[in-house]
This record gives structure tokens, sequence and C-alpha cells, in this order.
């Protein structure tokens, strides 16, 4: 924002002598621009310099006079700027005898003559009754008295203020001044301000260009910085659904284990089942045997076929019940083989989507990696600009140094 007060004047300068953006953004840089800027007019040696002294409230005894002699102004061309003010705290319409000479080798000129000045709450209304003090003061409202002169061919000179406070035989007064003296701006001095101010809209815009630059990796930074949390958001949501499908996998295959061995206790309980049928076969096959013997001798042996024939329907009644038995176990047996496949068929999927979901991990860790090193880059970029506008800003205070203005 300072480099753009000077704008108004950047109608009436050269174009840019350099270009302040191709130096290297190093201390050597900084140098070898300021070198150019400089040529031969040094800062160190050409410099324009605004020496201010300040008093306030210096006692004029009453009916007395006072001197206050100034440090000397060195320097031919030098502007010398003052003031000075009736303190009248009071509001007592107070007034004083003043009067500004130099001295140029022991000689007094007087550069304004004695007269007499009023505090500054009735120098407007009382400004027609001191014709000195009018055309010092002007239409300014916050001093007593004030000017400025250019030293011409005399320096060194010395500054010598007057008061004359001995019409007022009861009262004293209290004044304040202030002078500054601006040393003289040489042709060398004039020409080093333009080839400063003639780079600085090509500063102006690589600041802006930079600053741009940076705003952009940030908001691209902050976009990936986004990106990355909503992608780690996602694959902490996948590594729990994986690590809640590994579970149901490991239920899955803990129930099909159960499943397995109740249908390997129900395949042994229908094997004990046959051994007994067939222990019952061969004991209908006994008794078939029996009664075949039995009837050859049916006369004799009546009562005892009577009594094997009921025996031999219990035991295929018998037989029946274990049948039915065999049948139900081994339909159970069936069921549970179907509901084993099925399971294992759900593991299986269950499997195949665990091993897809994995690879959807492993491509989304990729991606994260990838998205690291771009976040770097960025983070890289931006510290590149960065620097660059830190550079920017050393070559404008430098600038700044060497601006000049000719005050008239």
């Amino acid at each position: 924002a300072k480099f753009k007060e000077w704008y108004p004047d950047m109608l009436n300068i050269p174009p840019p002598v350099v270009d302040p953006l191709s130096f290297p953004q190093t201390d050597e840089g900084l140098q070898a621009f300021l070198t150019e800027i400089d040529k031969d007019c040094p800062l160190e040696s050409y410099v324009q310099t605004e020496l201010t002294y300040h008093a306030s409230n210096i006692h004029v005894p009453a009916a007395k006079t006072l001197d206050i002699p100034l440090p000397p102004v060195e320097f031919d061309g030098s502007k010398v700027e003052w003031s000075v003010t009736l303190v009248d705290e009071y509001h007592e319409r107070l007034d004083i005898g003043f009067g500004l000479a130099v001295i140029v080798d022991g000689a007094e000129t007087m550069v304004r003559e004695m007269g007499r000045i009023l505090a500054p709450t009735q120098s407007k209304k009382d400004s027609g009754e001191d014709d000195a003090t009018a055309s010092t003061t002007g239409s300014a409202a916050d001093v007593s008295a004030k000017g400025k002169f250019t030293v011409a061919n005399s320096a060194p000179v010395g500054l010598l203020m007057k008061f004359d406070n001995k019409h007022a035989w009861l009262k004293s007064k209290s004044v304040s001044y202030s002078f500054t003296i601006i040393s003289p701006v040489d042709e060398n001095m004039i020409q080093r301000s333009l080839r400063a101010k003639s780079v600085v809209p090509k500063l102006e815009e690589g600041k802006e260009a930079a600053a741009a630059a940076k705003e952009n990796e940030r908001a691209r930074s902050d976009a990936l910085a986004k990106m990355k949390k909503e992608m780690e958001e996602k694959a902490s949501e996948l590594s729990k659904q994986l690590d809640d499908e590994k579970k149901n996998v490991q239920e899955i295959q803990k129930s099909s284990d159960e499943a397995e061995k109740e249908a390997m206790e129900k395949a042994n309980e229908i094997n004990d089942t046959l051994a007994l049928v067939k222990v019952e076969a061969d004991s209908i096959e006994d008794c078939t045997s029996s009664i075949i013997a039995l009837e050859e001798e049916c006369a004799r042996l009546r009562k005892q076929w009577e009594e094997l024939k009921i025996k031999r329907q219990a035991h295929e009644s018998e037989r029946l019940k274990l049948e039915q038995q065999a049948e139900l176990r081994q339909k159970e047996r069936l069921q549970l083989q179907e509901e084993i496949a099925a399971k294992k068929e759900e593991a299986a999927k269950l499997a195949a989507k665990l091993n897809e979901s994995e690879k959807v991990k492993e491509s989304m860790e990729s991606n994260l990696a990838d998205l690291e090193t771009e976040m770097n880059a960025r983070k890289a970029d931006e510290e590149k600009y960065e620097n660059e506008l830190k550079f920017i800003k050393k070559l404008e205070a430098a600038l700044a140094l060497r601006f000049v203005e000719q005050k008239s």
C-alpha cells in the first residue's frame, strides 16, 4: 500500500531499468539489484534527512527578552520549516513579541521581523491587529506563527529565535516551537529515486502474482487435505466393515464346523441304528428258520410256534420302528448337509467380498499415498511462493529507503 502512493508520479518516470523479479531471491541477488538501482549514488553517501527540533513551555520572564539559538544549517539548498505557539492555558488573550534571525558570518539577518503574535485561541479573531503574524500564520489556528525558507549560498548558518515580553510587567509567558531542517536533494538522488520508482509497478505485479499463486496453492492444499480426510474416513469405515465381515466369516465357519460335527454324530447314530437293524434282521432270519423247523414239527411244537410267531411280530415291530428312526435320522443328516453346503457357499461369497474389499482398501491406501505426495508438492510450492513474497518485501523495504520527494 505504501508504494501505491507513488503511482500518480509514475506517468513521468522512465521504463523499468531492470526487472526486479529476475534477480536470485538471496542476499546476493538483493545486493545486485540495489547496485543496479543505486549506480553511482549509494544509499550510504546520498541520503535525504530531516532534523526536527521541538521544545514546549519555554519560560519567558515578565518584562524580559529571551533569545534561543538553534543548531546551524550545514548545507546550501536546505529547507527550514518552523512554527511558534504562545501557550494560553486560561484563555487570557496573551501576546508576545517574536522574531526569527539567521546568523551568517556573525551577522544577523531577520527572516521574520519582530512583531506581536497571539495565542492560537484568539489569533483568528485578532489576526487583523498584527500584520506580521497574519503573514506567517495564514489560516492555521493551532499555532501563533509559522513559516519556511531555503538557505542559499550561505551555509553554514545559525538560527536565532527572539522573544520580547518587556511590555508585560507582571505576566510571564510560555512558548513552544518546532523547527524542521530538510537536507537538499541533488540530481544523483533524483535519478536514483526515478530508477527506484520505475521498478515499483513490476514489483507490485510480482507481489500480486506471488500472493495469488500462494493463495492458489493454499486452496489446493486445503482441498487435498479435505480429500485426504474424506478418504481416511472412508478407509476407516471400510476397515471396520472388513473387520465385521471377518467376524461374520469366522462365526459362519464356527457354525459350519459345529454343523459338521453334529452331522457326524447323526451319521454315527444312523450307523449304530443300521447295525441294530441288521441284528434284528439276523434275529428275524433265525426266527424264520425256527418257524420252518417248527412247522415241520407243528403237531408237536404248535404251542412253541405260536410263541415264536408272537416274538417275531414283536421283533418286526421293533425293526419297523428302528427303520423309521433310521429314515428320520437320514432326513436330518441330508438337511444338515444342505445347511452345511449353504453356509459354505455363503462363506465363499463373503470370502470373495472380503478379497474385493481388501483390494479396494489397498487401492485407497495407494491413493492416500499419492495424495500425500501431491500435498507435499503443494506445500513445497507454497513455501516457494512464500519465500518469493519475503524476497519481494525485502526489495520493497530497500526501495522505500531510496524514495525522495522534493518539497517546495
